[in-house]
């Protein structure tokens, strides 16, 4: 059987980190957890789906934890590539992959 080839174009790392997330133009946040993160995009998980093709607003909290204050998050506005459910059984659990479309801060 051949091997599956990775589709990323970017390598990932698994790191974990609090998120913060909302639509592109609400200021209804909710939260969720990195699962893992690379130059082009991360995965999240979240209690609720959201919609492939929804642009959204993340926010990385802590990603820096050497760091103190604001300079410890990161933000970025990306595009929800893909949801999954997580099948837990003991809470409501979807993985999100989110395709960075621009950084908002990089420093």
């Amino acid at each position: 059987m051949a091997s599956q080839m990775n589709r990323r174009e970017f390598i990932r790392h698994r790191k974990e980190s609090s998120v913060r997330y909302s639509m592109l133009g609400s200021e209804e946040y909710q939260n969720g957890r990195l699962i893992d993160e690379g130059e082009g995009g991360l995965c999240m998980e979240t209690s609720a789906p959201l919609k492939t093709g929804s642009v959204i607003y993340v926010q990385l909290v802590n990603l820096i934890p050497d760091v103190d204050g604001l300079g410890a998050d990161r933000s970025f506005h990306g595009r929800v590539r893909w949801t999954r459910d997580l099948g837990d059984m003991e809470q409501t659990r979807f993985g999100i992959g989110v395709q960075f479309t621009r950084p908002v801060s990089l420093t």
